[in-house]
C-alpha cells in the first residue's frame, strides 16, 4: 500500500514538474500577444487616418513613437522630456495625441501604404503595436465607347471599350451582359494598365469584339465603379462610321460646292464683259465716223 502511495506521489510530482514550465510559457506568450499585436488600418488617397499606438493606456505616457518600416522612417511621436523630429515625408502632415495614443496622418498618398510599428510606454510598461496601412483610391466612373466592326464571322459586330482612371490598387475591367452570353460571342481585343509615376494611381482600359448574334446590353465595372449601360447588336442602333471616312466625305462635298460656285460666277461675268467690249468699240469708231462726214 505504501508502495502504491509513493508511486502515485512521484508520478504527480513529475507531471507538475513537466506541466508547470509549459503553463509558464503559455502565459508569457499570451502576455506577448497582448502587448504586441497587429491590425490593419484603411485610408483613402487624399484623406485622413488615425494610426493607433494603443487602444487603452494606463496612467501617464512616458514616450510614444510611430515609425514606418521598409523604408525605415520616423513618423511622429512624443517623449516626456525631449522633443522629436519627424521625417520630412511626414513633418507637415502628422499630429500626435498622447492622451488617446494615436498619430493622425492627412493628405494620404499611395506611397504611405505599408507596415508601421508603434512603441508606447506607460505605467503598465512598454507595448508594441504593429499595423498595416492599406491605401485605396476610387476609380472614376467607367466610360464605354462602341464602334462598328466588320471583323466578325457574321460580318456584323462592335468593338466595345471600357476605360477608367484615378484608382488604386490596380484593377481589371469586368463585363456584365444582359442576357448572359457565352464566351464564344465575344473576344478580348486589348487590355492595358498604366500607373502614373507621380501619383501612383492607375488608368485601365479593356476592349472586346462582340459578334452580333442577338441584341445585348453591356455594363463594365472597375474596382466597384459601374458604367452606364450600352446596347449593342440592335437593328435600331445607328452605324458608327470611321472618322477618316467622314472627314474625307465632308471635304469632297465642300470642294464640289466651291467648284460649282466658281463656274456660276464665271458664267455671270461673261455677258458683262462682251457688252463692255462692244461699247469700247463704238467709242473708238465714233471719231472716225465724224471725219468721214466732214469730208
Amino acid at each position: 500500500m505504501l508502495y502504491l502511495i509513493t508511486d502515485m506521489a512521484c508520478r504527480l510530482s513529475l507531471m507538475v514538474f513537466v506541466t508547470f514550465p509549459c503553463l509558464l510559457c503559455m502565459c508569457q506568450y499570451s502576455l506577448q500577444l497582448r502587448n504586441k499585436t497587429r491590425e490593419e488600418v484603411h485610408a483613402e488617397v487624399g484623406g485622413r487616418v488615425r494610426l493607433p499606438c494603443k487602444h487603452q493606456i494606463k496612467g501617464n505616457v512616458t514616450f510614444m513613437y510611430l515609425q514606418r518600416k521598409a523604408p525605415s522612417r520616423f513618423v511622429n511621436g512624443y517623449h516626456h522630456n525631449r522633443g522629436v523630429n519627424p521625417h520630412e515625408v511626414f513633418a507637415n502632415r502628422t499630429a500626435v495625441d498622447r492622451s488617446l495614443a494615436w498619430v493622425e496622418l492627412w493628405n494620404v498618398r499611395v506611397n504611405d501604404e505599408g507596415v508601421y510599428e508603434s512603441v508606447l510606454m506607460d505605467e503598465d510598461g512598454t507595448k508594441t503595436l504593429t499595423l498595416y496601412l492599406r491605401v485605396t483610391a476610387n476609380y472614376s466612373a467607367p466610360v464605354m465607347t462602341v464602334s462598328h466592326s466588320n471583323e466578325t464571322v457574321s460580318g456584323r459586330g462592335y468593338v466595345v471599350t471600357c476605360s477608367s482612371s484615378g484608382g488604386y490598387p490596380n484593377a481589371s475591367v469586368k463585363w456584365a451582359f444582359q442576357p448572359n452570353v457565352a464566351g464564344t460571342q465575344w473576344v478580348e481585343v486589348n487590355e492595358s494598365s498604366v500607373q502614373n509615376q507621380v501619383t501612383m494611381l492607375y488608368a485601365v482600359s479593356r476592349s472586346i469584339l462582340v459578334n452580333c448574334s442577338q441584341p445585348l446590353k453591356i455594363r463594365c465595372t472597375v474596382g466597384g465603379a459601374v458604367s452606364q449601360q450600352e446596347e449593342v447588336c440592335s437593328t435600331s442602333r445607328p452605324v458608327v462610321y470611321d472618322g477618316v471616312v467622314i472627314i474625307a466625305s465632308v471635304a469632297a462635298a465642300i470642294l464640289f460646292i466651291i467648284v460649282i460656285v466658281i463656274l456660276v460666277k464665271k458664267k455671270k461675268a461673261s455677258p458683262s464683259t462682251d457688252t463692255s467690249d462692244v461699247e469700247a468699240g463704238i467709242e473708238q469708231t465714233g471719231p472716225n465716223t465724224h471725219l468721214m462726214e466732214l469730208k
